[in-house]
């Protein structure tokens, strides 16, 4: 049995998944839904589907001809500015100065480009100094470059973002990154962007207790293998997850191997098991990051960036192949 307040969120995340369905199910991929629904129900925001559709329609009024956003992204941003502000067309308007600025500054358009600007917005508390993190994540993201030349790509912008919070040198973050890298691949981690993703998560936790971090990821890696819950490599940013919040691996352990039972077993969500992971991954860390203590240190904040930037890169990757097959 769940929890009650997981046995909760996974009613509601339900409820949302079938009211977008019967309505988006022609438009965009069931796994864009599962990932539209999940943003409300980690964010605990009530789900309103008319105003969902209103938003999105707002940002399709309010762009290019050719914009990306003209996409499924909209219904992505949409969900976003609506779970995290009062007055979202309002902010999507702050939205997009954020991602000009980014644009400016040198990362290229495109929905990463987007993720990265709404991380920006959330962990920038003043519009005048966000021409200095701008230079300061284009600074990281070269430096990520230059260590990992073809791991490297524009799904690394929203996590360059949130590393340029950091007063450290660029080249110090770089050298502390490569560690936790070569570390996990000399483990039970196989190297690629994937590993590289969560090393770069790692570094968000702010601890400098490098192999600490490191054996409780492998710990981590070894208690979901034996559980029988496969771990892809897309899923090793949600070991990072775990791995950043000090609490009891048991109890996370636990609920999230109940919650992936839950939903591999429902007809409807049998073929997305990797989805469904990272969903009730995100639902049990967020959970935890309601203590007090973890709010104040604002890795509430980092969490929710985190999961944002996950569901951009499974989200890319999910239409990029769509667009082969097609």
């Amino acid at each position: 049995m769940l929890d009650k307040s997981l046995e909760k969120q996974y009613s509601d995340y339900l409820e949302v998944f079938m009211q977008l369905k019967k309505k988006l199910k022609c438009k965009i991929q069931k796994e864009i839904i599962a990932m539209i629904s999940s943003i409300y129900i980690i964010n605990e925001k009530e789900f309103d589907l008319e105003e969902l559709l209103d938003v999105s329609k707002y940002i399709k009024n309010n762009v290019g001809m050719f914009s990306y956003l003209r996409s499924h992204q909209k219904y992505i941003i949409a969900a976003m500015l609506i779970t995290k502000h009062e007055n979202p067309k309002t902010k999507f308007h702050d939205f997009i100065k954020y991602q000009d600025k980014l644009i400016e500054g040198g990362f290229k358009k495109g929905s990463y480009t987007a993720i990265a600007a709404l991380a920006l917005m959330t962990t920038n508390s003043e519009y005048k100094t966000i021409e200095k993190r701008v230079d300061k994540a284009l600074e990281i993201y070269k430096g990520m470059k230059s260590n990992h030349f073809f791991l490297t790509s524009q799904n690394d912008y929203p996590l360059a973002v949130l590393l340029s919070q950091f007063n450290k040198s660029t080249e110090i973050l770089m050298e502390d990154v490569e560690k936790f890298y070569t570390k996990l691949s000399n483990s039970n981690f196989k190297k690629g962007n994937d590993l590289q993703l969560l090393s770069h998560i790692l570094m968000l936790s702010k601890e400098d207790a490098v192999d600490r971090l490191v054996n409780k990821c492998n710990e981590i890696y070894e208690r979901l293998t034996n559980r029988k819950i496969k771990l892809k490599k897309s899923c090793y940013p949600q070991v990072g997850l775990i791995a950043i919040i000090n609490s009891d691996l048991n109890e996370e352990i636990d609920s999230i191997e109940k919650l992936v039972t839950r939903l591999n077993s429902d007809k409807r969500f049998k073929y997305m098991k990797t989805i469904n992971l990272i969903i009730s991954t995100s639902l049990v860390t967020k959970n935890k990051v309601k203590d007090k203590n973890l709010i104040e240190t604002g890795l509430s904040t980092t969490i929710e960036t985190i999961i944002q930037a996950q569901n951009a890169a499974l989200i890319g990757a999910m239409v990029a192949s769509s667009s082969t097959a097609t």
